[in-house]
């Protein structure tokens, strides 16, 4: 091997593959990159086994070669460099030779040949969706996803299609038994979705960092027990949980007597402050819907009282119900409307949260009972 490549698109390469590596795992080589100078450019590809990453990089490519090396090694000597170019020379007994101005170093590595090889990918269809549209899918469920590994259907997101064939939407949907996000999203093309499929919360969090929030579109694609996303010059491939997704339609909210529509941003900052009393996770936050205000109130015997009220417009009759509030603003975070609308049908219904403005996502809240 022996290329020449421009730093700073060499840094950002590596820096896409860091949260794929597993450095934790007994094969040593799953914390590793294989880099592949081939004619046209140097190709990284980096896996955990569930998880996988390929990426193409222009380089002056003047002799092919193969190498594994440590990834996160590699990455700060990378970004640390002192000149624009960077060379890449295999040195003998699997060592790397980076040199750029001054700077030389030499990194062990392995052979490629005891790389672990990437799966058989045999593809169903594919569809296109815009980066940015599948970003938001992520953002805006992955947090609901649980992380109780006995509740094997929970933890992971499910994929449905929904709509009709004029305006097909692909819908995603998490739930940790407290709290239900779905979010839509356009796609074109064909979607082969399985009902047992979930895709796991390392691959969701892999999605979020990796992808960018443009109108580009990216392809996706299924295969059996596997997806894969692409775009130019890279791809990502994700190992499916074979897991079957619980019936979630049963606790949307259908019919609500009461609904409270107010600006998202005053009820964001008003949970801040109140979270300050909240000390443990699970405890019930008073929310009393009035007719022109929304008062929410803790009492901590440690900490002491808060007590705020917001402004609000009320449809149907004043109610007291309990809720947690961290879990509501999760869901705040993720919205991106100037409004929000908390529905409920009584004091001990599920809340139904969503922007009256976009369709595209809604959210469930469980209640809780208060002291």
């Amino acid at each position: 091997m022996d290329l020449y490549i421009d730093r700073d698109e060499l840094s950002r390469g590596l820096a896409r593959v860091q949260s794929i590596i597993e450095r934790r795992s007994m094969h040593p080589l799953l914390s590793h990159v294989l880099l592949h100078a081939r004619d046209g450019g140097l190709r990284m590809t980096a896996t955990d086994t569930e998880v996988a990453y390929i990426g193409d990089l222009a380089a002056n490519v003047e002799k092919d070669g193969q190498l594994a090396v440590d990834a996160a090694h590699l990455f700060q000597i990378v970004r640390s460099l002192p000149e624009p170019t960077v060379q890449f020379t295999s040195g003998t007994s699997n060592r790397l030779e980076v040199r750029s101005g001054r700077a030389f170093f030499r990194v062990p590595g392995f052979a490629a040949e005891e790389y672990p090889p990437l799966p058989a990918f045999d593809a169903k269809g594919s569809s296109k969706i815009t980066e940015g549209a599948l970003r938001r899918l992520v953002e805006q469920t992955s947090f609901a996803v649980a992380t109780d590994d006995v509740r094997y259907g929970l933890n992971g997101a499910h994929l449905e299609r929904v709509g009709d064939d004029e305006s097909p939407l692909l819908r995603m949907v998490a739930t940790d038994g407290h709290r239900l996000c779905v979010a839509e999203a356009k796609y074109e093309g064909e979607l082969h979705l399985s009902p047992r499929m979930l895709i796991p919360r390392k691959a969701l969090t892999v999605i979020k960092k990796l992808l960018e929030d443009s109108e580009e579109s990216i392809e996706v694609s299924f295969g059996e027990g596997a997806i894969r996303l692409g775009r130019p010059s890279q791809m990502f491939w994700f190992r499916l949980l074979d897991g079957e997704f619980p019936e979630y339609q049963a606790v949307v909210p259908s019919e609500n007597k009461h609904r409270a529509l107010l600006r998202r941003s005053e009820l964001i900052s008003t949970l801040k402050r109140i979270m300050i009393l909240v000390q443990e996770r699970t405890r019930a936050v008073k929310f009393a819907f009035n007719e022109n205000e929304l008062e929410i109130e803790v009492h901590n015997v440690e900490r002491g009282e808060v007590k705020e009220a917001v402004p609000i417009e009320l449809e149907g009759d004043p109610i007291i119900a309990g809720f947690n509030a961290r879990y509501l603003q999760d869901i705040l975070a993720v919205m991106t409307g100037d409004n929000v609308s908390l529905e409920l049908n009584h004091h001990l219904a599920p809340c139904l949260v969503r922007d009256p403005d976009d369709e595209s996502a809604f959210f469930v809240v469980m209640p809780m009972r208060l002291d």
